[in-house]
């Protein structure tokens, strides 16, 4: 694709971010504390997702792409700092145009994109015009490419409240938060030192995803947090979350192995142990804080019906026994 060489004379002043400052730009989506999960998530996430066309077909496409070939940059704010002519990766020059919804040009390298994304960046990149409209702020998209690029943002100081929601925009654009979000990773440094500012919002989204190395750290700075000052919804949050982790933690432990007999020794016990996690794993997909102690026992209970071994039945049924007591007694 067709690569600028220049930014139009009309580029504006850009801030110490690389960002311009458009006074009638839509503000990014807030994030609350006093939302109930579902509905904070959505706040964080407009769910005003643009309509893209249709994919072009094959006998169409020669005209399409001569028609859209032509097709003007759009009137830029600016320029970004980061992602410009100049960027480079692995010594190649960028050769895509991404223009972002308050008018700034990032220009990146498309299989960046294609290798990093599951849904071909929710499908914006299979257009044939020489420049990619994305429907995000600069300051969310500057985040989200940074970290396709293994990357750190933070000389654009971008604050908790950015970080967490361009992190919630990521399965939009296929983007796994898990694959960019651990101990090693720039963005997990980037939200670690700005964490202490907004511990709660990091704890709900690093939850969310399943981030728990960001989880475990958060939580130490939620010590300090007055819970008279959190709504009912965040409270009520709270304690779901803690239920689902005690859940995996009760079924995080296998039935305890029975003495080996010539019938079942421990390598034929070992098949237990394996089905144990196979259920577990199906049980634990939609986990949610009300799963009742039916739900568990009809479980097992299939799993039970397989097993030949009687000492091994004993051991599966005295386990799901002790979860069942431990479960109901959770509040």
């Amino acid at each position: 694709m067709y690569t600028p060489s220049s930014v139009p004379n009309s580029v504006s002043n850009v801030d110490e971010s690389g960002l311009t400052k458009v006074s009638q730009a839509p503000a990014p989506p807030g994030a609350s504390a006093n939302l109930s999960t579902t509905s904070f998530m959505a706040k964080l996430v407009s769910p005003d997702v643009e309509e893209y066309a249709s994919r072009i077909r094959l006998g169409s496409q020669v005209n399409v792409l001569v028609s859209e070939s032509y097709a003007p940059l759009p009137q830029i704010n600016a320029m970004s700092t980061k992602f410009n002519a100049d960027f480079k990766h692995n010594g190649k020059p960028p050769d895509t145009r991404l223009v972002s919804s308050d008018l700034v040009l990032f220009l990146i390298h498309r299989h960046m994109l294609v290798d990093a994304s599951t849904n071909r960046f929710n499908a914006l990149l299979d257009s044939l015009r020489p420049f990619t409209t994305i429907p995000e702020t600069s300051d969310f998209l500057n985040i989200i490419l940074h970290a396709v690029y293994g990357l750190s943002s933070s000389q654009f100081r971008p604050t908790i409240d950015t970080l967490m929601t361009a992190v919630c925009l990521f399965p939009k654009y296929g983007l796994q938060p898990k694959r960019y979000i651990h101990p090693s990773s720039p963005l997990f440094s980037d939200i670690r030192y700005q964490m202490p500012l907004s511990p709660l919002m990091a704890y709900v989204v690093s939850s969310y995803y399943e981030l728990e190395d960001l989880a475990v750290i958060t939580s130490g700075h939620l010590l300090s947090l007055d819970v008279s000052t959190m709504s009912e919804e965040m409270r009520l949050f709270d304690l779901q979350q803690r239920r689902v982790d005690t859940l995996k933690r009760l079924f995080a432990v296998p039935p305890i192995p029975h003495p080996a007999t010539p019938r079942c020794d421990f390598i034929a016990q070992k098949s237990l142990t394996r089905a144990w996690s196979l259920y577990t794993v199906r049980l634990l997909w939609d986990a949610r804080a009300d799963l009742t102690v039916g739900a568990i026992e009809r479980t097992y209970r299939t799993l039970d019906d397989h097993v030949a071994c009687f000492d091994c039945k004993c051991a599966l049924r005295e386990r799901v026994k002790g979860i069942v007591i431990e479960w109901s007694e959770q509040k």
